[in-house]
């Protein structure tokens, strides 16, 4: 193991999965050997760990004691233990508002609630996106079979405001950059140093509570095993990686990430996720 870097963390979509959203052989082959040669192996997603799970259990974190971070942040789960730790949501009084200014901003909103994810726009608009993200993956642009899979799960709703009764793990909104702005200034108005905000491309933003971030859910990982982010090599892709890439000892932006992350990038690979990336900076970086 390398003397100074103890722990690996990956992002999934856009970094360790594929164009295909799935890990490639020689992907689950090399982290495997790492774990063995005794690295740390956590995985840290904007997704939840329902679907988080069966990456971690192909890369086989049960058995070497690696770790999940889930909902930015929002979750850790420790593998081996079968324990999971949680960091404040936002609150559901506070989540309702955040609903309502975002219609008030033009936003569409995108909650899971209860387990099940729930967008707020008008359904035949909805209609055409499904028939559009089956339509290109029928013509083999996998790309978007995550989107798709998730838009078979979702319920569409007039408005979602009555649904929350509960603390929420994130809101995600989706409209212009310009309405995003507005939102946020709202936000920030009436619920100071309150939220964490991440961009997730050119028309997504996702707000959590501020105490969420991947950053702190991995140092709090590195912290109970006794030693630092300096000790930790991170990836990732995109605007919810950038704090945890930012302090990381080393912290890699893939050759895909999206303009902001590479624009704020420590280092950036010359390698995509489709390419294994991930896997070529190990081998550069460690043993």
């Amino acid at each position: 193991m390398s003397n100074k870097i103890k722990m690996i963390v990956c992002d999934l979509d856009g970094t360790l999965l594929n164009n295909h959203k799935v890990l490639s052989s020689n992907t689950v082959e090399k982290m495997i050997a790492y774990q063995q040669k005794g690295y740390l192996l956590t995985l840290a997603s904007g997704r939840y760990f329902k679907e988080v799970r069966r990456f971690a259990e192909e890369l086989k974190l049960d058995e070497y004691h690696g770790y999940a971070v889930c909902g930015n942040g929002y979750e850790i789960v420790d593998m081996a233990a079968q324990t999971t730790f949680h960091f404040s949501g936002i609150p559901s009084e506070i989540a309702r508002d955040c609903i309502k200014l975002a219609k008030k901003c033009h936003l569409m909103q995108y909650v899971k609630i209860n387990g099940t994810y729930h967008l707020s726009v008008s359904k035949h608009i909805m209609n055409g996106i499904q028939k559009s993200c089956h339509h290109l993956n029928e013509k083999g642009i996998r790309q978007l079979s995550y989107a798709a899979h998730l838009l078979d799960e979702t319920i569409f709703e007039k408005d979602l405001i009555h649904l929350i009764q509960e603390d929420i793990v994130k809101i995600c909104v989706i409209g212009t950059p310009s309405n995003q702005k507005k939102w946020i200034h709202l936000l920030e108005e009436k619920y100071p140093d309150t939220f964490a905000y991440y961009p997730v491309n050119s028309v997504s933003l996702e707000i959590t509570h501020k105490s969420v971030s991947k950053k702190h859910a991995v140092e709090t990982i590195a912290h109970k095993n006794g030693f630092t982010l300096n000790e930790v090599i991170a990836f990732g892709d995109s605007g919810n990686d950038e704090p945890l890439l930012l302090s990381a000892g080393i912290g890699i932006t893939m050759k895909n990430g999206t303009k902001r992350a590479l624009k704020r990038a420590k280092i950036i690979s010359k390698y995509t996720n489709h390419e294994d990336g991930v896997i070529a900076e190990c081998e550069k970086y460690l043993d």
